[in-house]
């Protein structure tokens, strides 16, 4: 029965285009507000007012669902799904994105009541200006909402197509987050958007590069990683236990390559059966001018030097879906295979985890990317001292 009902309302959401005939008029091109901006007081105000503004009824996921078109825009094709985007009949949220699948992503665009202006105004002792609105771009899915972008009115389709792909493919990450089991809020700008630059590329060493030979096995060998019982490697320095097996994928190697320091510097290998995936998580310990921002961007330079892109790809588990915080990244490269990483920090701790995959394995990845990555936010504790 509720197969059937799924199916059902899957239908009547792929039929949105064919019984609304109306187009909507053209709207004009607008701009999102840039966010973070080089006001950190102006935008944290901001920040702490979208955590209700995502959490309010009419946003909520069964609401979405619901959601009548009033007039058609032009759909777009992404990460593997059709998506029918439509103006609504109500007045939030006023802008919609859905596909005929359940369990895809909704993107919808809302008004935002944006009291930053009024709020500073008061803390800089000067006229309270006019309350003015702004429209906020937000994703929900099964685990949570999140909100990605803001604009200073209601975005041109062209450009509500283009954030939706670049919220696909990763590269929108979310500027705040609500859990839906937990119904907590996270806000994901990170204060180093606001400093300069600390260091160079040169200067954040990439795992494997350490000094001396790297000692490699499938099982451990060395103090860096103990055995446990269910075949799985814990790792002692970072508290991580890399499974013997998990989600198709079997452990086949353990590197360390910095066994001299204590193991700060390691990684487990995996590879899917048949062999038409592979995967390595890295668990670099890093000096604390390190932020998740910029280890990123340079690991992600270093990973494109080694396999060139020759197009974007999309994220198979992107941060818009919730879940740990992490920054992801992916690409096509010249083989026709999609290659990328996922980057999350916990205190001195970065954990990477590096795949290569086809097409056909995109929902195997991500269901590996989701619990190792879910298995590392818990098992790696920062120092408490």
């Amino acid at each position: 029965m509720r197969s059937w009902a799924w199916t059902a309302l899957g239908l009547a959401m792929a039929a949105t285009s064919a019984t609304a005939r109306e187009a909507c008029p053209p709207r004009p091109p607008v701009q999102a507000i840039v966010m973070p901006s080089t006001n950190m007081q102006s935008d944290l105000v901001t920040l702490i007012s979208l955590g209700p503004a995502i959490a309010d009824k009419t946003l909520q996921r069964k609401a979405l669902l619901k959601a009548k078109p009033k007039c058609d825009e032009a759909g777009l094709e992404a990460g593997g799904a059709t998506y029918a985007l439509f103006e609504t009949t109500a007045t939030s949220p006023v802008l919609m994105a859905r596909s005929a699948s359940p369990d895809a992503p909704i993107f919808f665009v809302a008004p935002f009541a944006d009291i930053t202006a009024a709020v500073m105004a008061e803390v800089e002792k000067r006229p309270v200006p006019p309350a003015k609105a702004s429209y906020v771009l937000g994703v929900s899915t099964k685990m949570g909402a999140s909100a990605l972008r803001l604009y200073p009115s209601i975005p041109d389709n062209e450009t509500f197509k283009a954030d939706i792909a670049a919220a696909l493919q990763g590269r929108l990450p979310p500027l705040v987050s609500r859990d839906e089991r937990t119904k907590g809020i996270q806000i994901n700008v990170q204060a180093d958007a606001y400093e300069g630059p600390k260091s160079t590329p040169g200067a954040t060493p990439l795992p494997g590069s350490g000094p001396g030979l790297p000692a490699v096995s499938a099982t451990p060998q060395n103090q860096s990683f103990r055995e446990q019982p269910d075949g799985g490697a814990l790792h002692q320095a970072s508290g991580f236990t890399c499974p013997g097996a998990i989600d198709g994928f079997k452990r086949d190697r353990l590197t360390v390559y910095d066994a001299a320091q204590g193991g700060r510097d390691v990684s487990c290998g995996y590879a899917s059966s048949p062999a038409t995936a592979t995967a390595t998580l890295y668990l670099t310990k890093l000096p604390a001018q390190y932020t998740l921002s910029r280890v990123f961007d340079i690991y992600v330079e270093q990973a494109k030097a080694h396999t060139p892109s020759v197009g974007d790809a999309a994220d198979p588990y992107p941060a818009s879906e919730g879940g740990p915080r992490r920054q992801g990244r992916f690409w096509r490269d010249k083989e026709g295979r999609n290659e990328g990483l996922w980057l999350m920090q916990i205190g001195p701790w970065f954990a990477k985890l590096r795949v290569t995959y086809s097409n056909g394995d995109a929902a195997t990845v991500r269901r590996l990317a989701a619990d190792l990555l879910t298995a590392i936010d818990a098992q790696v504790k920062p120092p408490t001292v």
